[in-house]
C-alpha cells in the first residue's frame, strides 16, 4: 500500500530499495516525506502546525468546521463512496471520525495532529505531502481535503497526485476558500457573531484567539472560484458539481467565500485527450 514519495517503490519494513532510505518517525508517526530539495520546507511547517495544535484544539471550528458543516460534508461523502477513503490534512481528525468508509488513510504535516487523529479514528496516518504521496497508483475510491489547497507547496503536482492515487471513477471532494476582500472578511465576522444572532461568549473566544498568539499559516494560494476549477480539470477531474451559498444556500458554509468541489477522476485516455 505504501511507496516511496519520490519513485514511488514499494516499500519493505518502511525501505526503498530503490533509493536505499529507510523512512523513520517523527514523534511516534511514520514520516514519508519527499526528499526534493524544493519541499526542503515541509518539516519546518509541520512545526508550526506542531505548535498550534499543542496549544489549541477544535482549532478550525470558528473557520466553518462546526458540528453542521461535518455533518454535512460527511452526508455528501457518503453519496460518492464508502470505500478506502484518503483525507489530506486531516488535522485533529473530527471530519475523519464521522466519515464512513470501508479503510481510512490520512496524511498532514503535523505529527501532533496526527497522533490526535488515530487516538480518534484508528485511520493509518503518516507524515507527507500530497505533491508526494507515498501511496500506489489507484489506492483509493475517496480522497478529501477541506481548507487544504490553499496551502499547497506545489498544487499542480499535488492535484496530480491526487489523480494518480484514485481509482479511475474515483471521487475527490476539495473546500477551498476563494479570494475575499477586506469588507467581506468583516462582514462575515458580523455575521457569524453579531446578526442575526448575538453570539458573545463565542465573540470573545475568537477575540482572545486573535490577541494571544495568533494563527498565522504558512503557505497560500489564492484562488477564485473558476480558477481552482481550472486547475482540478487540468490535472485531470471532470468537476460535476460545486456548492457554495449561491448554489446551495441551504449547506452549512460559514460564508461565500467557502466553495466545495465534487470531482471525479478521469481516465489516463480521457485526460490525454
Amino acid at each position: 500500500m505504501y511507496v516511496c514519495p519520490d519513485c514511488k517503490g514499494q516499500l519493505r519494513d518502511w525501505h526503498c530499495k530503490n533509493c536505499g532510505v529507510t523512512f523513520g518517525e517523527r514523534s511516534g508517526v511514520r514520516e514519508l516525506l519527499s526528499r526534493e530539495a524544493r519541499f526542503a520546507s515541509a518539516p519546518v511547517i509541520g512545526g508550526v502546525y506542531d505548535d498550534i495544535y499543542a496549544r489549541r484544539s477544535q482549532v478550525w471550528e470558528d473557520q466553518g468546521r462546526t458540528p453542521e458543516f461535518i455533518a454535512y460534508f460527511t452526508d455528501l461523502a457518503a453519496t460518492c463512496s464508502a470505500g478506502r477513503l484518503l483525507e489530506i490534512g486531516c488535522g485533529e481528525g473530527f471530519l475523519l471520525e464521522q466519515l464512513r468508509a470501508a479503510e481510512k488513510f490520512a496524511i498532514d504535516v503535523s505529527a501532533e495532529a496526527l497522533r490526535r487523529t488515530q487516538a480518534r479514528t484508528g485511520a493509518r496516518v503518516s507524515v507527507a505531502l500530497a505533491e508526494r504521496l507515498p501511496f500506489a497508483d489507484h489506492a483509493f475510491d475517496l480522497i478529501v481535503s477541506v481548507g487544504v489547497m490553499e496551502h499547497f507547496l506545489d498544487d499542480r503536482a499535488a492535484t496530480a497526485e491526487i489523480w494518480r492515487v484514485l481509482k479511475d471513477g474515483g471521487w475527490y471532494l476539495a473546500l477551498i476558500h476563494v479570494q475575499r476582500t477586506t469588507r467581506d472578511k468583516a462582514l462575515q465576522k458580523l455575521r457569524e457573531y453579531v446578526y442575526p444572532h448575538f453570539r458573545p461568549l463565542a465573540l470573545l473566544r475568537w477575540v482572545g484567539g486573535k490577541l494571544h498568539r495568533p494563527i498565522q499559516q504558512p503557505i497560500q494560494n489564492d484562488y477564485t472560484t473558476e480558477s481552482a476549477r481550472i486547475l482540478l480539470e487540468a490535472q485531470g477531474f471532470e468537476v460535476v458539481r460545486i456548492i457554495s451559498r449561491s448554489s446551495e444556500p441551504a449547506a452549512p458554509l460559514v460564508g461565500p467565500h467557502v466553495i466545495i468541489y465534487v470531482g471525479r477522476r478521469r481516465t489516463a485516455l480521457a485526460r490525454a485527450a
